[in-house]
């Protein structure tokens, strides 16, 4: 395999980020919703929106690890390596694993999803999302999906809490460093500072531009 003479980080700085904001948003928008405070439970559901948007579009364009193309998802891939596992395999690979990459699919399509239908549901009170009044009756199907999805935000929460706890406790792999220092391989191409700058730059403006929905109609709060 090819080693590089300047290693790449492992999570590229866009990419760290994009993964602390996206905690603070969701702590957010799950603690302002308990509070029932909607003004703030607005901006961090338009926050988490940007931000899964953002790493769509860096899974296309980011760094080698944050690239979708790298992801291992095929099946035999996540058998191989759940067998390797269980047989006592403590190896740690740089990236994604197979269990990694599909928790990262399902974290950003259920977030996705319920930063998505909150835009475009109500409390039948005093508030709705900045696209409700667009779905007309729509917005009450939209509520429900909002609030089904619930459950499944805390699910992945806990599978992905767990995972850091299981991966440090029974594999002796801590994976938070890593996302705090960026970590280092030097079998990754590397990806430049102007690249990182470029992506730092497109999670801003991303992230504006889904809190900019807020601006639309008249709407009222608590």
């Amino acid at each position: 395999m090819t080693r590089y003479s300047s290693p790449a980080p492992i999570w590229d700085f866009p990419l760290r980020l994009f993964h602390w904001l996206l905690v603070l948003a969701v702590i957010g928008a799950i603690a302002s919703g308990k509070a029932e405070n909607w003004f703030v439970h607005e901006k961090m559901g338009l926050a988490i929106l940007g931000l899964v948007g953002f790493r769509i579009i860096w899974g296309v364009i980011g760094g080698h690890h944050a690239r979708f193309l790298n992801f291992p998802l095929r099946l035999s891939l996540l058998i191989t390596y759940l067998r390797g596992r269980w047989a006592g395999d403590r190896l740690y690979h740089p990236g994604h694993a197979p269990t990694g990459a599909w928790a990262t699919l399902l974290i950003l399509v259920v977030l996705g999803a319920m930063a998505i239908s909150g835009t475009m549901s109500n409390n039948d009170i005093l508030f709705e999302g900045p696209l409700a009044a667009w779905v007309g009756e729509n917005s009450d199907i939209a509520t429900e999906i909002h609030e089904t999805l619930e459950l499944l935000v805390f699910g992945v929460i806990a599978l992905h809490l767990l995972a850091i706890i299981i991966y440090r406790k029974w594999l002796k792999i801590k994976l938070v460093p890593a996302m705090i220092t960026g970590g280092i391989d030097d079998q990754a191409p590397p990806i430049s500072r102007i690249k990182q700058a470029f992506g730092v730059i497109l999670l801003i403006a991303i992230v504006a531009g889904a809190e900019s929905l807020a601006l639309i109609g008249d709407r009222f709060y608590f």
